[in-house]
């Protein structure tokens, strides 16, 4: 089973693995990078690529869990991840814990630089299994494939989910949601919020009340993370394969439980089918490759695309990456060989590279930067760029739609429903961006679920930045920064709000409070 991902995106792939519950290797290859993610009962087990940023030898190398010159001493070049992992775990230099969980974040990161590929061949092989003295990990597959579909070309999103014949249902309630991980963007939420039980494709586009183009994108987003089922995927997959494959793998379990704990040496057991394994993906190490991936990483669409890293990437992380980047990377590596064409490519690649750390290394600023960032993966919010079907009421302007939804929203928060509240004040943040009072408590219901509580900050921030002169929302910051743990910065905002107000009560309150508790 092979194909091109230009014809079946990778996050469809990895989602049909998934709903099939197969085990076996999805091999991947854009020219010359290549890769692999194994699967075991439809879960992501590995996920390994040629690119030496990628090796575990590479992370440890430039991170800070084991002191350089230990890593000298144990690591000898040529060296794999196993041999390095079980060399490591053998002195006690670091736990076999703290490995697998290095190990899970590699495949996460490895996983999500597959999910930009929208060029290149796949091919999935149900009888391929991890060779057996390789690490299993468990990657968390559903925000990586969410933001795998957010990063498609929307009109690419769309026509994945163009059948108006479609039948939607949802994939769970608030349970599913929340286990998924998964932190949907406004517009999502309310799309979610809108497909109570089977819904056409076509009904929802007519009823939803956002742009036909958001609506369709928002769907495949909520349909490849597992969110919403989907009657008509365009599948693959040799249904027959997987089958058989499922059929090994009970075979292989059943051998393995009745399997005696100390067999005879005298009769050793010989397997009439050996079970194959895939060899490791072979590293590819050269001054062309690094450079193909200078220029590929400067193709980001996003400074944490250009980096590599996570939007939720910790600072010293954020630092341990750039620096190693630059190491590897920088254009005075390729000078030698280059002309002066290729100087002023690598130049402006290695620029972009820079610049996206030093966006990022500031709080504030990227802040502001993931504002801009989730701005625009929503889309413009009241933009009709071709005719739809009506949607009811059609005398109902986007302002006013807005400030129905957000008072709706507000009673469901006072009531306590923050899923609901959250659904309804997301869409009134959409439709009407810039009002702050709307950023504000959208911001104060997200802060109510600790995987939400970064884009909370980001609608908070983005109120403060409407209305700077407003105290009451440097307030609603403080206290957001009061509740997940920063007193300094909660202290800061009280201030800013007493600058503007200083016999503002709830700034007064809850500076009292901070000092008292400090």
């Amino acid at each position: 089973m092979k194909g091109r991902l230009n014809k079946h995106p990778l996050p469809e792939l990895i989602r049909e693995i998934a709903e099939a519950r197969a085990s076996g290797a999805l091999r991947l290859s854009n020219e010359r990078l290549k890769g692999v993610v194994y699967f075991d009962g439809g879960e992501v087990a590995a996920a390994l690529t040629n690119v030496r940023a990628f090796r575990l030898t590479e992370v440890l190398r430039r991170g800070e869990a084991v002191p350089a010159e230990v890593l000298g001493s144990l690591l000898t070049e040529g060296m794999s991840d196993e041999e390095a992992a079980a060399a490591l775990a053998g002195k006690g230099v670091i736990e076999e814990a703290e490995l697998l969980k290095m190990r899970e974040r590699l495949s996460g990161e490895v996983l999500r630089s597959f999910l930009r590929w929208t060029e290149g061949e796949w091919e999935f092989d149900p009888r391929v299994r991890l060779a057996g003295g390789a690490a299993r990990t468990r990657v968390e597959a559903a925000p990586l494939l969410a933001e795998g579909a957010r990063q498609l070309p929307p009109e690419l999103a769309a026509s994945r989910v163009s059948d108006d014949a479609d039948v939607l249902t949802p994939a769970g309630g608030p349970e599913a949601l929340e286990a998924s991980g998964v932190q949907l963007l406004p517009a999502e939420a309310f799309i979610l919020s809108r497909v109570a039980g089977p819904t056409t494709m076509g009904e929802l586009v007519a009823v939803g009340g956002l742009p036909e183009a958001e609506t369709r994108r928002a769907v495949y987003t909520l349909a490849v993370a597992g969110l919403l089922r989907r009657e008509r995927w365009a599948r693959v997959l040799n249904q027959e394969a997987i089958r058989q494959a499922h059929a090994r793998s009970t075979q292989a379990a059943a051998q393995k439980q009745t399997q005696a704990p100390e067999p005879s040496s005298t009769s050793p057991a010989t397997p009439s089918q050996p079970e194959p394994v895939a060899a490791p993906v072979k590293e590819e190490e050269s001054p062309r490759d690094a450079l193909e991936e200078l220029f590929e990483r400067a193709r980001g669409a996003t400074h944490y695309e250009v980096l590599g890293v996570a939007q939720s990437v910790k600072p010293e992380e954020l630092k341990r990456v750039y620096y190693a980047l630059a190491k590897r990377l920088h254009p005075d590596r390729f000078r030698r060989d280059s002309d002066e064409a290729l100087r002023q490519q690598t130049d402006v690649a290695f620029a972009k590279i820079a610049q996206a750390y030093d966006v990022l290394k500031d709080a504030a600023l990227r802040a502001s930067y993931d504002l801009k960032v989730a701005a625009r993966q929503a889309g413009p919010p009241r933009q009709q760029e071709t005719p739809r079907p009506p949607r009811p009421p059609a005398d109902v302007s986007p302002a006013r739609r807005a400030e129905e939804r957000f008072e709706q929203g507000m009673t469901a928060m006072r009531s306590g429903d923050y899923q609901k509240a959250r659904a309804l004040l997301g869409e009134a943040a959409l439709l009407a961006p810039n009002q702050a009072r709307y950023r504000a408590f959208y911001g104060r219901a997200l802060s109510r679920a600790a995987e939400s509580r970064r884009q909370a900050e980001v609608e908070l921030q983005a109120a403060v930045s409407l209305e700077e002169t407003n105290p009451a929302y440097h307030v609603m910051l403080a206290e957001f920064y009061r509740d997940v743990g920063f007193r300094r910065r909660a202290e800061n905002e009280c201030q800013r709000a007493l600058s503007l107000n200083p016999k503002h009560a709830d700034a007064q309150r809850l500076m009292r409070e901070l000092r008292d508790a400090g």
